[in-house]
């Protein structure tokens, strides 16, 4: 019964069509892939998943990642190089900025942003770290005409309730679920913060995030009960047309 019950778990073929924007499959320049070799492997394991489509977003992060277009474009062409024949298409590349004073100083110079899908930039804040530069980078990006994404917010120490996701909402923020929340990756709290908010249609994005082969397939283990998959399903769909239109 139970075998049967885990089995059946692993099917709902919840990523099926789905388009990835936000991962680190590009080799080399940040803390995701190592090598050609091992995004290769990723992309074979994302369509075992069913997901046809995957935009990279590398980290530009100056004390730890400090890419740029040039960086990130030569990593991208180099996987590109030596992809064959995989279902699994990777379209293209934007990045994953850290907020932080440096950003707030490139926002301010006007400098141009690599972005995911049209004008959408993705961008995260220090786990630990407060929301101040976050407001400020919410206000900079939506007047130079960017339309911010935060990633992963159930994850951020100080986003603790749906008040503060909502608050950030209508500064123009628009949110990513990081699918591994779901499955407690990154411990109890945030798998029930993902789970809530995920439910009361806080989420406006899905994302991978995954760094390596180990959580890709990690992502075969989601399970989402009926009101879960149904707003998952509207999210995925919305995602896609976005993208594509």
């Amino acid at each position: 019964m139970s075998f049967s019950l885990i089995s059946r778990k692993k099917t709902q073929n919840i990523f099926k069509g789905f388009i990835d924007f936000h991962n680190h499959l590009l080799p080399g320049i940040d803390d995701g892939s190592k090598s050609i070799e091992q995004s290769i492997e990723m992309i074979k394991i994302y369509d075992d998943l069913g997901i046809e489509k995957v935009i990279a977003s590398p980290h530009i992060f100056k004390d730890l990642y400090p890419n740029n277009a040039e960086t990130i474009k030569k990593s991208f062409d180099n996987l590109n190089s030596s992809m064959l024949d995989q279902n699994t298409k990777v379209l293209g590349y934007g990045a994953e900025y850290m907020v932080d004073e440096f950003f707030i100083k490139e926002l301010d110079k006007k400098s141009e942003l690599l972005t995911c899908f049209k004008n959408h930039v993705l961008i995260e804040i220090p786990f630990f770290g407060e929301l101040r530069l976050l407001k400020e980078a919410l206000f900079k990006l939506q007047n130079l005409g960017y339309f911010p994404i935060l990633a992963h917010p159930e994850r951020f120490n100080s986003i603790q309730s749906t008040k503060i996701i909502k608050e950030l909402k209508e500064r123009g923020a628009k949110m990513q679920l990081n699918a591994l929340s779901l499955i407690g990756f990154y411990g109890k709290d945030v798998k029930n913060k993902s789970r809530e908010f995920l439910k009361l249609g806080l989420y406006d994005f899905i994302g991978t995030d995954v760094h390596n082969p180990y959580q890709l397939n990690k992502l075969k283990g989601i399970y989402l009960n009926k009101k879960e998959k149904l707003v998952w399903n509207q999210i995925c769909e919305k995602q896609i047309d976005s993208i594509r239109s």
